[in-house]
């Protein structure tokens, strides 16, 4: 019964003897077990850290949203009034090296319009929108294109400027600067926040993307014909400013 006290024990070395002979062969084959957690979830020896990158450019392109919007006593008359205008739209387009393939029909409605005063509703006739999205290229190389189309497009009569947005056609590096950008800045509040506290700073743990943002610049809000006026026959002044990507990650970097 005396031997019986001592057989726990001696599973307990024998345990521990097999843990130590399994840790000895990992580091001879170059491989090591660190504890990078906590029962509670978080990572433990570990510094938290956010950085933000922007980077700046000046647009290419500009996106104009404009329309028509014509009232007839029937809708084939509204329509070729409508056509009328949208044809000389093509036009100056044209006559401006801007392709056919750039514009874009964004909306087409037909529907009837009624006056509803005295109580009651009196037809006045048939009302035809048509809305166009159009886009201009190498406005970084050709500047004066836009206000040349604005300044042509202010001559047509009842013509309606829904938007004018300054935007870039191929983001993909501008967001990788970004992120680049962002990732040094935490890098660097790492460094300082190690040196800080007396520690050594190890390899990232995790990296993730909080966001990317990015927002063209509008110009929304214009009727044509007060364009034209407030341009004096001039040109028009549109300046296109810059425009900037912000990312921002979230890194977690080992601390020894």
């Amino acid at each position: 019964m005396k031997n019986q006290h001592w057989f726990p024990f001696a599973g307990v070395i024998i345990v521990c003897a097999t843990i130590a002979f399994s840790i000895g062969q990992l580091r001879n084959t170059g491989i090591t077990i660190r504890n990078t957690g906590s029962s509670a979830g978080s990572i433990q020896n570990s510094i938290s850290v956010m950085g933000e990158g922007k980077v700046t450019a000046i647009p290419d392109i500009v996106r104009i949203s404009s329309g028509v919007s014509e009232l007839a006593d029937t809708t084939k008359k509204a329509q070729q009034q409508a056509n009328d205008k949208l044809d000389r739209i093509i036009s100056i387009l044209t006559e401006n090296d801007v392709p056919e393939r750039n514009v874009q029909t964004s909306n087409l409605s037909f529907r009837p319009e009624y006056d509803w005063n005295d109580g009651g509703r009196r037809l006045l006739g048939q009302r035809v929108t048509q809305t166009l999205t159009i886009k201009i290229p190498e406005i970084d190389t050709q500047p004066d294109r836009v206000t040349k189309i604005l300044d042509s497009l202010g001559e047509i009569d009842g013509l309606e400027l829904n938007s004018v947005n300054f935007d870039i056609e191929d983001k993909k590096g501008l967001f990788s600067a970004a992120r680049k950008e962002a990732f040094e800045k935490a890098l660097q509040k790492a460094k300082e926040l190690a040196r800080f506290g007396d520690v050594t700073l190890g390899e990232p743990i995790t990296i993730s993307e909080g966001s990317v943002q990015y927002n063209p610049m509008p110009y929304q809000n214009f009727a044509m014909k007060e364009m034209a006026v407030g341009m004096g026959g001039g040109g028009s002044a549109l300046p296109s400013g810059e425009l900037d990507v912000t990312a921002m990650v979230n890194v977690v970097f080992e601390i020894q």
